[in-house]
């Protein structure tokens, strides 16, 4: 047994990115062209194609606007004076490719890296240089959730940290989505294995979230797990158990039993580590009475295999 990973969701809400393909929305279908005749049909394109990405009251193909957007961008190239609308492009890729479940990874990873190679002397509004940043480092997280492909935790991390700094100067951001940005930075940083720097990150995004919640409030539970997460994870297991036991008392006073009973269990876990049997025994049994009082028989399966697993272990 081991404590189990806090789950990836973020303290608080940070950027909300629509699927193109939803019910009720106008379809249009997108062309398979040629390359543009010239570099004003080539603005006059992207100009469209950024006016249907940004339009929620349509719906279109996936593939079919990537298929159009690397037309564009192979006409660009890497001509200076049409540095903007290269920027466009490459912007518009990753975003496609993020609502779509059909285009691969790889060509929005590829074009956003791309895009930001080219952050100097961007010009274009604070909020859009934002989005494409923590969209990269999205991107990069989800990547690294495919076998083969977990040293993009640290590059998701790298970006985050980038987008956290931008957060910072954009006003359209609350101060619970600029910690937002920072906590799944630090979730990336722990992906990578580097605890320590998650640790003192998350040590950060709870004060912020102490500041704008207070110290009770049920926002905090994740990050507090977390930071649990980390130092569980650095061999600090002790220190581990204050940050623990705070979770669980505010999934009891909020009335949360599945936070509670997961809470139960994490204890139980830990205590069995530390060496404190009864206490390991105690948690678990506590999980189970629970679960069979709210009659939730589901989980109470899964209580029971867990105590039956530590009964084991401990040789009873």
């Amino acid at each position: 047994m081991r404590l189990r990973a806090a789950l990836v969701y973020c303290l608080f809400a940070v950027l909300s990115l629509p699927s193109i393909a939803m019910a009720e929305r106008e379809t249009i279908t997108i062309e398979k062209q040629v390359a543009p005749a010239d570099d004003a049909q080539l603005r006059q394109r992207v100009a469209l194609m950024r006016s249907r990405v940004d339009d929620e009251n349509v719906q279109f193909s996936g593939t079919d606007a990537v298929e159009e957007l690397k037309v564009l961008r192979a006409y660009v190239g890497k001509r200076q004076d049409l540095i903007d609308e290269r920027r466009d492009i490459l912007s518009m890729i990753g975003l496609v490719t993020s609502r779509s479940s059909v285009v691969p990874f790889e060509d929005g990873i590829d074009a956003l890296a791309e895009l930001m190679t080219l952050a100097d002397s961007d010009s274009r509004p604070l909020k859009r240089q934002l989005q494409d940043r923590y969209l990269y480092a999205e991107m990069l997280g989800g990547y690294a959730k495919i076998p083969g492909n977990s040293a993009s935790h640290a590059l998701s991390a790298e970006q985050y940290g980038k987008a956290a700094l931008m957060a910072d100067r954009y006003d359209g951001y609350s101060d619970d989505q600029r910690a937002g940005v920072r906590q799944k930075q630090a979730y990336q940083l722990h992906e990578a294995k580097l605890y320590e720097q998650a640790y003192m990150l998350n040590l950060d995004v709870l004060a912020r979230g102490e500041k704008i919640y207070g110290k009770s409030h049920p926002n905090l539970t994740t990050v507090l797990t977390n930071l649990a997460q980390n130092l569980h994870a650095m061999g600090r297991k002790q220190e581990a158990e204050p940050y623990l036991e705070r979770v669980l008392a505010i999934a009891e006073a909020d009335s949360d039993l599945d936070t509670a009973q997961g809470l139960l269990f994490q204890r139980g876990v830990l205590a069995y580590e530390l060496g404190r049997k009864e206490d390991a025994k105690a948690f678990m049994l506590t999980r189970i009475e629970r679960l069979r009082a709210a009659g939730d028989k589901a989980q109470l399966a899964t209580a029971q295999e867990d105590y039956d697993e530590l009964l084991r272990r401990l040789g009873e």
